[in-house]
């Protein structure tokens, strides 16, 4: 019994360390006064310095899942995720004012639809005018026999047209180098050229190299949108659950690339209860 008692105190005061250990992380590389969004790495370099008024109005929606059903639930985290490296990469550059999703998920209750993939021309536009966007970027994705293929289309939303499309093939672990090469290009379409230092930034800003850690943080993100929302309409118990599966899925995102910042700073932020933007 004395045994057993001493086991359980073991594992409690290791339990404990080791969330210690996250929260003082946590202290180090990302300050409280400073989380403001889940970024993709620790606090990538302004490109450039235009003031956050005369920035152009960009929106960004989930990009649809077209991988055969056989892997299209284990690849369904990227259509969070592939959107949201575009994101942060658009953001460093300081040229877009990126529309926040709790701005959209407002305007999609109010339109009584879900945020999930690709919606069309027409309703996309309509969510521009909603949020006062001037662009909205939407996309697909698809993995097949180990490639990965993401499409891209530029919508000007006062004239209601595409402005341009980009496409971009590759191995499906080299997704981080396939994003990057497919903002590059949507650049081109914003009317934004980027001097060869500025992509070179762009392309060194990897949130993660590992295809598993991705898709784990990704699908911990997701669980907790979903978790908030839960929280929101009452049903704590189930938005309980989503936070658990979300921390699991932060920590083996970290199993698989103990380096990846965005994963740490997610489990951080559960671990201190600091509320997440995303």
């Amino acid at each position: 019994m004395r045994r057993a008692l001493n086991k359980h105190y073991m594992f409690s005061v290791e339990g404990w360390m080791n969330r210690l250990l996250i929260i003082l992380l946590a202290l180090l590389l990302f300050p409280v006064a400073s989380c403001k969004t889940t970024g993709s790495s620790s606090a990538p370099t302004i490109l450039r310095e235009i003031p956050r008024e005369d920035r152009v109005p960009l929106m960004v929606l989930n990009f649809k899942n077209g991988t055969l059903k056989k892997l299209s639930e284990e690849y369904q985290p990227w259509e969070f995720g592939i959107p949201s490296m575009i994101m942060t990469d658009l953001e460093t550059i300081g040229i877009f004012n990126i529309i926040s999703r709790e701005m959209l998920k407002e305007v999609l209750r109010e339109q009584a639809l879900q945020q999930t993939g690709l919606v069309d021309e027409k309703q996309a536009v309509e969510f521009g005018k909603i949020v006062a966007a001037r662009y909205v970027l939407t996309g697909t994705f698809m993995v097949v026999d180990g490639s990965l293929r993401i499409e891209s289309r530029l919508l000007s939303v006062e004239y209601g047209t595409q402005l341009g499309a980009a496409a971009v093939t590759g191995r499906t672990d080299s997704f981080f180098d396939l994003e990057k090469q497919l903002v590059l290009e949507m650049t081109k379409h914003l009317g934004t050229v980027l001097t060869p230092d500025e992509e070179t930034q762009i392309a060194s800003n990897i949130e993660t190299r590992s295809l598993e850690a991705s898709l784990n943080n990704y699908a911990g993100e997701i669980a907790l949108y979903k978790a908030k929302d839960l929280k929101a309409k009452g049903k704590k118990d189930v938005a309980e659950k989503l936070i658990l599966e979300a921390r699991i899925r932060f920590e083996k995102a970290l199993q698989h690339d103990p380096q990846y910042e965005r994963a740490q700073k997610n489990l951080a932020s559960l671990t201190m209860g600091i509320p997440m933007t995303l």
